[in-house]
């Protein structure tokens, strides 16, 4: 392998080269300690040296200051272009501190503005370009270079290198106008400084088929690379440098977009996707918590997946499947997101996430084939059979956290590329064994009241939250008479829109009286899901121990819908909801006087509103699913 170091200071380095950055670079992530951390020790350096009113010239500075040294960087030449195989966070960091002491620089009008300028832009093979504005950052350091004051909406920025190049800027012109804004020696003396004194080792890699070696080599000593970075120079990497830019261009579209949601999104992915064509039960899934980039390309995996030497099978795979799945995930996550406005109702695939049931992801994916036209279909299919699983089990005092992960390794196996009945019959029957594991009962209907009775504040408060949340949503679709969102009533816990789970009983010796004094059985009946409503955080505090008659008039105009139905005053002038009921056949009425009669009554209206959620209602959602199927 040819090596070849060389010595070069900033001027040298930006002074012809334009510099291409290699596919196995990562993004532009330095964050605002990077760059303070930077420029602390060049000013430290710097501050040390200076003395106000010294000649400013060449010879004074390499005479008078110690020089810098800010560590190697790596670079590869070919077919004309210089490619930074490692430093270009370093090197777009001193790009931007350029464009802002160009700037200062105008302030004073700096005789040298010019040898400044060509720093930063200047004439090279391909006419006028920024030594460090290929890969798509040309906009941006134009917009920087001409426009100091005004920096772009970084809300508008898609792409995250523009991004944090934007951030950072603003951290640069910062720093620097502290230091050196009013004193105009001081600034002048300190241009010379970082053009001749910083110094960098430049090691060029003469072959480019060492690059990849070298690249790892570089990572495992440095700040470790995220997965899907080193996962990228694995791949690409395999691919000859006349037809990568094709296959890079797709992989950067996609990463971006992942990114755009949150950067932990993209190894998510990747472990969702590997996961969901390939594993087979629980260890195989846990093989791929960690270095699934280098998982992937063992022998035992590699079998399987193939993208080891093969760079065909890469060239596919970025182009095929990669972008099919990782758009279909894209589409999963923006069903999860809260938006202004928006109604009480969600969709399946919400529902899960906001009881953090992420894996709900791995068995959508699961059933799609590349390219799938049912792709929609079965996706909503899965989130609703999901959702309908994790409910029931709650409910029938089933669900068990090792069994259920053990049954979705099942059920990723088994609807692998299944088509809709097959998804339907998988998930059905797994219910029904997991119930059948926890109760000892073979069922041929899951909703079975006997369990179903005994269902209270124990399955956990962040379901209990989210079922009773369920009902509000149900009757808030035929009613339209709820006003809050349903995160609120779910999962927010602050003080403002925050809610609580209220026991319509509250803990006193008048209550108690009503169950013969017995403790036991008082605790057992007022934590029973008939037993208690959502409301408001504030409500709460203030009507927790209060007389049933009291938290009646509470209820009636702060509470929410399934609270409301316990006052009289909500049934007056209000057809749309006797509709409702009359619809459903509900026997929800008015009560009075809440004793251990009226639990009972409230917990088989619970019962049979779940029965419409999660049979009724899935089924007509599986019907209309197969009518849109065949339609496609």
């Amino acid at each position: 392998m040819g090596v070849i170091p060389k010595q070069r200071n900033i001027d040298d380095v930006f002074s012809n080269t334009k510099y291409y950055l290699d596919f196995y670079q990562r993004d532009y992530k330095w964050t605002k300690k990077h760059i303070e951390s930077l420029l602390d020790d060049i000013f430290f350096k710097f501050n040390g040296d200076y003395e106000p009113g010294r000649d400013i010239n060449e010879g004074s500075i390499k005479e008078n200051f110690d020089w810098y040294y800010t560590h190697t960087y790596v670079t590869n030449v070919d077919n004309g272009n210089t490619y930074v195989v490692d430093g270009q966070q370093r090197f777009t960091t001193f790009a931007l501190i350029l464009i802002k002491l160009k700037h200062l620089s105008e302030d004073i009008s700096f005789d040298n503005i010019g040898w400044l300028k060509r720093k930063i832009i200047g004439e090279g093979p391909e006419g006028r370009s920024y030594w460090m504005g290929a890969n798509g950052r040309e906009r941006v350091l134009n917009k920087l270079f001409e426009h100091d004051k005004s920096v772009e909406n970084l809300k508008d920025v898609e792409n995250l290198s523009h991004r944090n190049m934007y951030k950072n800027y603003k951290t640069i012109k910062k720093y620097l106008e502290r230091e050196l804004e009013n004193d105009p020696h001081k600034l002048e003396t300190f241009i010379y400084y970082i053009l001749l004194n910083v110094q960098m080792i430049e090691i060029e890699i003469s072959d480019s088929k060492d690059v990849s070696m070298v690249f790892e080599v570089i990572n495992d000593r440095g700040e470790s690379l995220k997965p899907y970075e080193v996962l990228k120079g694995k791949l690409l990497g395999q691919i000859v440098k006349s037809e990568v830019d094709k296959y890079y261009n797709i992989w950067k579209k996609q990463v971006h977009k992942l990114q755009n949601e949150d950067e932990e999104k993209v190894d998510d992915f990747f472990r969702h996707y590997f996961r969901s064509r390939y594993i087979t039960n629980q260890n195989e899934y846990k093989e791929f918590d960690g270095e699934y980039h280098k998982t992937i390309f063992e022998q035992k995996w590699n079998e399987k997946i193939n993208l080891k030497r093969e760079p065909q099978e890469v060239k596919d795979f970025i182009k095929n499947e990669f972008q099919f799945y990782s758009n279909q995930y894209l589409a999963m996550l923006e069903k999860t997101k809260e938006k202004n406005n928006e109604p009480l109702h969600k969709g399946p695939i919400y529902y899960n996430h906001i009881l953090d049931q992420n894996r709900q992801y791995l068995l959508m994916m699961s059933t799609l084939n590349n390219e799938d036209p049912l792709a929609s279909e079965k996706k909503e299919l899965v989130a609703t059979l999901y959702d309908k699983h994790f409910a029931i089990l709650h409910l029938l005092g089933c669900y068990n956290s090792n069994d259920f992960t053990q049954s979705l390794m099942d059920l990723n196996r088994e609807i692998r590329g299944a088509n809709l009945d097959e998804i339907k019959r998988e998930f059905e029957q797994k219910l029904l064994e997991d119930i059948e594991e926890e109760r000892g009962i073979r069922l041929s209907d899951p909703f079975h009241w006997g369990f179903f009775k005994e269902a209270h504040t124990g399955i956990g408060t962040n379901f209990t939250r989210y079922f009773l949340t369920r009902v509000e949503d149900f009757i808030d679709q035929d009613t339209d008479s709820s006003r809050d969102k349903f995160y609120n009533l779910a999962s927010n816990r602050g003080s403002k829109n925050g809610y609580h789970i209220e026991h319509i009983l509250a803990n006193n010796d008048e209550n108690l009286a009503k169950f013969e004094n017995d403790k036991e059985l008082f605790a057992r009946e007022r934590n029973r899901l008939g037993a208690v409503v959502l409301l408001n955080r504030d409500v709460n505090f203030s009507s927790g121990n209060e007389i049933y008659e009291d938290k009646l008039k509470t209820y009636a105009t702060k509470g929410t819908l399934w609270a409301k139905t316990l006052a009289e005053d909500f049934y007056h002038s209000n057809p749309t909801f006797n509709r409702f009921k009359q619809k459903y056949d509900l026997d929800i009425e008015p009560i009075n006087e809440f004793d251990q009669e009226a639990i009972n009554k409230r917990q088989k209206l619970l019962f049979e509103i779940s029965k419409i959620l999660w049979d009724e209602k899935v089924e007509e959602k599986f019907t209309s699913l197969k009518n849109n199927s065949d339609e496609n």
